[in-house]
């Protein structure tokens, strides 16, 4: 019995040497994988650092643009802001003017009704003015042949005191007699 015991003795002792053996290439096994996950982590951190850093660079490259483009924006807002601040403005006034101009419609309706009422008077008046013009042109005629009537007395009558000097003459001769002159 006692070799029987030896012998499960070293078969236990075998079973568990292996069972040891097993355990170390399990363990040998999971140190290398998690060596290998190590050094692919620390390929992966220096390509990720690497990436980062480029990006870094490239950015630090183009914030300067980027601020001259955004400074830009932010002055062409602020004009488009001031422009409708002006244009609200202006829509303001507008609307402020446009405020009279029912007033001024009813006003201009008036005075069309009432020039619609003095549009006879005044082709009556322009019917009287026609006939004060012809009436002007005959005077005018009338003048004009009165005229021509005093032109024609006015020869007559220099005829008449050239008539009346000839005819006087021989009377004349006695004014050299006259002891009054």
């Amino acid at each position: 019995m006692q070799s029987d015991t030896d012998e499960q003795l070293d078969q236990a002792l075998a079973r568990f040497a292996a069972l040891i053996g097993d355990i170390h290439a399990r363990q040998a096994e999971q140190e290398r994988r998690v060596n290998s996950l190590f050094a692919l982590s620390l390929v992966a951190f220096v390509l990720v650092v690497t990436v980062l850093s480029f990006l870094t660079i490239i950015l630090s490259q183009q914030v300067p643009g980027m601020t001259a483009a955004i400074a830009d924006m932010n002055g062409r807002f602020a004009v488009i802001a001031d422009d409708m601040v002006a244009m609200d403005g202006s829509v303001a006034d507008m609307r402020r003017h446009m405020a009279s101009m029912p007033d001024m419609v009813a006003h201009l309706d008036a005075v069309h009704g009432s020039v619609g009422f003095m549009s006879a008077d005044v082709g009556a008046m322009g019917l009287s003015v026609a006939a004060m013009d012809d009436s002007v042109a005959a005077m005018s005629a009338s003048l004009g042949d009165m005229r021509l009537s005093f032109e024609v007395m006015e020869q007559r009558v220099a005829r008449m005191g050239a008539d009346m000097r000839h005819l006087s003459q021989p009377m004349r001769m006695f004014n050299f007699f006259n002891p009054f002159r």
